[in-house]
């Protein structure tokens, strides 16, 4: 049974739905390497600085926005051009290739016959992603991103795939940017082939706007330390920490049996290729009990309670504006593309207002799993450690600029705290088209979540 009060106004259930591909990052610099600041000839900026081991340059690169569901880059393989997601949440670097005949082609596919760098495998896998699976061809090529270069990398060519939405999406790649090898893989991640060791992750607000990735570290250890959350990295392939108590009000006395992962906790995967948040079905339904109802036009989100949750012992919250979504676009998409949402509408409409989640069903050996996607990456700056297995998190400013997470030393973070730290942020919720909606990917995970115990 749904639960009445997770309804929007009318007889319409309020959906909880999903989406991915969202990824960005900011620039934190210090007074040693602002005075290196330089724009590129595509709008990236680069950055000199001195940091050990990590590549010279640090490189800021924009994250094309696409209907505020999928947000892309340009990297380079065999010297031709290509428009990939970056992503958090896998490992490997895939791409559609000419030699998927049966494959439709939005945007330009890599093709080994115009490179004199490429080298062959043969070896055939599948790759299963939340959106269906993949048959890929291993090989080796040349790959460059601004500034970075990596010969003889490995990557996978996309054969055939049953991915709808690669049918129409505006990126031709994924690349995966994982802490670790892949499941299985001791081939060298672009991660570790380019050197990289620290890269930070971020979404600017408005509607329409881009995101950005950082490549290499912008923040000073004692800086990040004194100003910004952590979380320490448990899993051994994603990144993924420990997370508590999420709900709308505060958890105590009758309320407990609502609040997910209590007690023993969940695993939260930090992702930058999800759109949304997923969660268990069951920990939706507990969370549907807490909210109010949604107005379809949005006329009362502001009315509606913050989301509140603990990652590695520090308070995080988001406001309504990061999880409630506004459907736009066609009605009479094809009911595959509805199958994503949680809760099944009883009248599809455009303009409605829903709640951003999506179920993802999957126990692992630290619990439940949580994805948070890009309504998390909106709201904090996230930094990635591999050499300390860390996370750090900062309020995300105006033009995605780490701010110190708390201003009061509490180490926890206010809906008001949220909302002042950008006179652009949104006073209403994001806006996305269906038919532009993809689950996350989780690459092998998938294919073997079936009720089973996952090794994150």
């Amino acid at each position: 049974q749904h639960p009445d009060s997770m309804k929007s106004a009318g007889t319409m259930k309020v959906i909880v739905a999903s989406a991915l591909v969202a990824v960005g990052s900011a620039l934190h610099l210090t007074n040693k390497t602002s005075q290196n600041l330089r724009t590129s000839s595509n709008a990236t900026l680069v950055t000199k600085v001195d940091v050990g081991d990590e590549p010279k340059e640090v490189y800021r690169q924009v994250l094309s926005n696409f209907q505020n569901v999928q947000y892309f880059g340009e990297f380079h393989i065999g010297g031709q051009p290509i428009a990939g997601i970056f992503d958090t949440g896998s490992f490997e670097l895939l791409v559609r290739s000419t030699r998927c005949s049966g494959c439709a082609h939005p945007t330009s596919p890599y093709d080994r016959s115009l490179s004199a760098s490429y080298k062959e495998n043969g070896t055939v896998t599948k790759h299963v992603f939340g959106s269906g699976p993949c048959e890929s061809l291993k090989g080796y090529e040349d790959v460059s991103v601004g500034p970075l270069k990596s010969k003889g990398q490995a990557f996978w060519e996309i054969i055939r795939h049953q991915i709808q939405a690669l049918d129409t999406a505006k990126f031709a790649a994924i690349v995966g940017i994982g802490p670790n090898f892949a499941y299985g893989n001791q081939d060298q991640t672009l991660l570790m082939s380019f050197g990289v060791k620290e890269f930070s992750v971020c979404l600017q607000k408005p509607s329409g706007s881009d995101g950005y990735l950082t490549w290499g570290k912008t923040v000073e250890p004692e800086h990040k330390e004194a100003k910004f959350a952590k979380a320490r990295v448990i899993g051994k392939h994603h990144w993924v920490t420990r997370m508590h108590n999420i709900s709308f009000n505060k958890p105590t006395g009758a309320h407990l049996e609502n609040v997910p992962c209590m007690a023993s906790g969940c695993a939260a995967i930090i992702d930058s290729g999800t759109s949304l948040i997923a969660a268990p079905g069951a920990a939706l339904m507990q969370l549907s009990r807490q909210i109010q109802p949604i107005m379809e036009d949005c006329s009362n989100l502001h009315e509606l309670p913050t989301l509140h949750f603990n990652i590695d012992g520090t308070d995080f919250a988001l406001p309504p504006q990061a999880y409630v979504m506004r459907v736009t676009g066609a009605v009479l998409e094809a009911d595959s593309i509805w199958d994503i949402l949680f809760f099944k509408p009883k009248i599809r409409k455009i303009n409605m207002c829903l709640p951003a989640f999506m179920q993802i069903d999957m126990n692992s050996q630290h619990g439940p799993v949580w994805i948070l996607g890009m309504p998390f990456f909106r709201y904090y700056h996230t930094i990635f450690d591999r050499t300390n297995k860390v996370m750090h998190f900062a309020l995300a400013g105006d033009n995605c600029e780490p701010l110190p997470f708390s201003n009061n030393g509490t180490h926890a973070v206010s809906k008001q705290a949220l909302l002042a730290v950008s006179a652009r942020a949104p006073k209403g919720p994001m806006e996305i088209e269906v038919h532009s909606l993809v689950p996350p990917t989780l690459s092998e995970q998938i294919d073997s979540a079936d009720g089973k115990t996952i090794e994150l």
